[in-house]
């Protein structure tokens, strides 16, 4: 691993030179000395005006511009209802430099309310993240947030739907940078259940600080929700989509707010209903004694999901340092499932002698409830800050299902009994998380922040599995009941320090998370208790040529838990002959990731990565060849070493015409054992996303999405490449409070997912088609107060948006 380092320095300390770069900080203030938040200050060349950068002062009226190299500049200020003024020029050399305040005049003429209009680019581009911008996009109109999340660069879903990043599994989600604590199926529903239209923007996250949790051995995505706005008065959104594909789908969605002096109430309330189908073609060869068995199987699923969630909470500015916030989350999930199935089992391909005829129903209850304290006390003016978090979260999941299953001969006739079967499987995992953060300022340049958090959860799985017997009782099958406990307490503490001198800047840190876990299958009396304690340091170093040539290069340490059904030592069926297996017995696994960025123009990005998994957890297979059957397991099988580039390039085409291009080159090679084999496989995988804005008039704007990912090998798995087309356009009305957006998702139905399996033992093909290419229109309207009040006698009450 040396060389990938020394490798990452020596690239780095090529393109390093000196050139002094210093900080400019100034203050903003009313004609009467009261300091004006929100205002905006624009850094300029001193000889021509031209605008270099611009800041937004804080609660106290400050700005601060860094990296600014030598040369004569000028700071102007602007605020609405303020008339604008300029500081006086000056030259920068190799000192830090404060102008004089600047000082800005109420306008006499009569401004009681303006509308105050911005727009940030799809795709920001920043060191260690990607911005994939959504607020009053097309993108998130009708789109749920596995739509919109699955669109961010360098995202996708593998052939089990769940997330990968950088094509890798072992994928934190946050949402608002706190943990769901949830993976897999629970995961997928809650993404399925959360309406896009709540949704500003989601941030895929290589890199990470001290202070992030260590969890995500390839990286976070971060679903940023909307903030409460600073709109005086009341103030809402309400949006209804209609869509249709091989079902209908359909939501809706209201959000308010309302806003008087320091208190802030707000709410909003989803619905959704969402059909759809999906057929599944499987064939399979298993071979005993030197004999070849076929499986030929089709299958269709009809899904019906129906989903309420809500939110409401209130934000209240107990002074002018301290801001309080309390918020409620809820969600309730209601899931139906038909699967119809029909398995040829025969010695041949194009013969068979038994069909397996198979049919699932099932009901699923998925409800989830969260609350969040959360207060933020600013010590002093000089930066001193106290954040405490308390979170509480509750899940209940509860599925019921009936299985039917006969086998007939070539001609249809029945040869075994048929089977019925049910099954139960309540699922209760409970969540209690404090923790707290303290920033501390050493001087202007350097800053320390230390904080500790404490986790606690507690998973209880308990599955009742029955039959039905030929007098209509139905009877327990202990094989396949199992009642499993897991909990796990995670104690973690951090520190960071952040310092920059002249051109370079330097932030470095270490987390130390101690786990206590204890896993027992109370009816396999299976029990596995762990403790461990394990550093995770990183360091990130900054080199500034100009605001126009930024370079970094980064480490960081990170683990991947196995999620509680990995650790169930159950059988999940998901039909008679194929079914997914639990390993008490599965390790977490260690990742030490070296990356090397480099933005150009404040708008280009490139990032190199390499990421070396120790212990890696990879999906395995096992079958028995007497009865057929085939199953999927999860173990810690070797070294999987990933080395990635990734490349963000916006592109402003026509004054109307702007795109944003995501392109990354993945390059996986596993080192280990693969159900008892040794391997040693290499693949790149190339995947590219080029997302279109068209601005066609002041009201009509219209965008296209293409994505493509290249075929590649991921564990025993043979994918085949893919790519999709979405295109939608959005009217604007006169009103600028209602909007209509029509859209059509995966336009010529080439994004499902096909792999092949012809490794060992192993022979098998799975191919699908979903439900994909669907046509949605969405109605979006706007109501109450939807302009920014700015008099001067409230400007004292402008709060900052609290950091999450």
């Amino acid at each position: 691993m040396k060389k990938y380092f020394y490798f990452l320095l020596l690239s780095f300390l090529i393109v390093s030179f000196a050139h002094a770069q210093v900080k400019i900080t100034g203050k903003v203030h009313s004609a009467d000395h009261l300091p004006l938040p929100l205002a905006t200050a624009y850094l300029m060349k001193a000889n021509s005006a031209v605008v270099l950068k611009a800041v937004v002062t804080n609660e106290s009226g400050e700005y601060q511009f860094t990296d600014v190299g030598p040369g004569n500049y000028l700071v102007e200020a602007k605020m609405v209802g303020y008339t604008s003024n300029r500081s006086s020029s000056f030259a920068i050399d190799k000192s830090d430099y404060s102008p004089a305040v600047i000082e800005l005049i109420a306008d006499n003429r009569k401004l009681e309310e303006v509308t105050v209009e911005g727009k940030r680019p799809m795709v920001e581009s920043k060191p260690g993240k990607l911005i994939l911008n959504v607020e009053n996009s097309p993108l998130a109109a009708g789109n749920n947030a596995l739509d919109i999340v699955q669109r961010a660069p360098g995202v996708s879903l593998d052939n089990n739907n769940n997330l990968q990043l950088m094509g890798q599994s072992g994928v934190a989600v946050t949402i608002d940078g706190r943990q769901t604590y949830m993976s897999g199926e629970q995961l997928l529903s809650f993404l399925k259940s959360t309406d896009g239209n709540q949704i500003k923007s989601v941030e895929v996250i290589t890199t990470r600080s001290a202070k992030d949790d260590a969890e995500g051995a390839v990286g976070t995505i971060n679903i940023v929700l909307k903030k409460n706005n600073r709109m005086e008065g009341f103030n809402g959104t309400f949006n209804l989509t209609a869509g249709s594909g091989e079902k209908f789908k359909g939501n809706s969605s209201l959000s308010l707010n309302y806003k008087k002096n320091n208190t802030t109430l707000f709410g909003s309330y989803a619905y959704s209903d969402e059909k759809s189908y999906r057929k599944l073609y499987i064939d399979r060869v298993i071979q005993n004694d030197g004999k070849k068995k076929y499986f030929n199987q089709k299958s269709t699923l009809d899904e019906d999901e129906r989903n309420h969630s809500y939110r409401f909470g209130v934000e209240q500015k107990t002074s002018s340092r301290n801001t309080l916030t309390l918020q409620f989350n809820g969600s309730n999930n209601t899931e139906y499932n038909d699967n119809d199935s029909r398995t040829n089992i025969g010695t041949t391909v194009s013969a068979y002698d038994t069909i397996l005829s198979s049919s699932s129903s099932f009901k699923e209850l998925f409800d989830r409830y969260s609350a969040n304290l959360n207060n933020e006390f600013r010590i002093d003016s000089n930066g001193r800050k106290l954040t405490v978090d308390l979170d509480w979260s509750k899940f209940r999941s509860n599925k019921r299902v009936t299985y039917r299953n006969e086998y007939f001969d070539a001609d249809m006739k029945s040869v075994a009994p048929l089977e019925n079967e049910r099954s139960r499987m309540p699922i209760g995992i409970d969540i209690y998380v404090a923790k707290f953060d303290y920033e501390h300022p050493l001087s202007k340049k350097s800053k320390l922040e230390m904080g500790g958090k404490y986790s606690n959860v507690k998973s209880d799985n308990d599955l009742l599995f029955e039959k039905l017997q030929k007098d209509f009782v139905w009877i327990n099958d202990p094989t396949r009941t199992n009642h499993f406990v897991y909990k796990e307490q995670i104690v973690a503490g951090y520190l960071d320090y952040n310092t920059s001198i002249g051109q370079w800047s330097l932030k470095a840190g270490v987390r130390g998370e101690y786990t206590m876990s204890d896993g027992n299958s109370l009816t396999k009396s299976k029990r596995v208790k762990r403790d461990y304690f394990q550093l995770f340091p990183n360091a990130n170093l900054t080199y500034s040529l100009n605001e126009n040539h930024i370079l970094s290069i980064g480490y960081t340490r990170k683990v991947t838990r196995p999620n509680y059904r990995q650790l169930n030592p159950f059988d999940y069926y998901i039909d008679k002959l194929t079914f997914e297996r639990g390993n008490p017995y599965l390790n977490p696994q260690f990742s030490n990731e070296f990356t090397l960025n480099y933005t150009l123009l404040q708008r280009y990005n490139v990032t190199l990565g390499v990421n070396d998994v120790k212990d890696a957890i990879v999906e395995s297979m096992g079958q028995d060849s007497v009865r057929g059957e085939t199953w999927v397991v999860r173990e810690n099988l070797g070294r999987n070493l990933t080395s990635y580039l990734n490349l963000n390039i916006p592109v402003t085409v026509f004054k109307i015409w702007s795109m944003n291009n995501n392109i990354t080159g993945i390059y996986f090679d596993f080192d280990g054992m693969i159900s008892g084999i040794p391997i040693r496989r290499k693949s790149f995988l190339l995947q590219a996303n080029s997302m279109h804005n068209l601005k066609l008039s002041k009201s009509l704007m219209a965008n296209v999405n293409l994505r493509y990912f290249s075929p590649f090998k991921y564990s025993v798995y043979d994918l085949e490449g893919r790519w999709d087309m979405e295109v939608g356009a959005t009217k604007t009305f006169k009103d600028q409070r209602s909007s209509l957006k029509l859209a059509v998702s995966d336009l010529f139905n080439t994004g499902n997912q096909n792999l092949v399996t012809t490794f060992g033992q192993f022979d098998s093909q799975i191919r699908q088609r979903q439900d994909r290419r669907i046509i949605r229109l969405t109605y979006s309207y706007k109501f109450g107060n939807l302009k920014n009040n700015y008099r001067k006698k409230d400007t004292s009450n402008e709060e900052k948006e609290r950091a999450q």
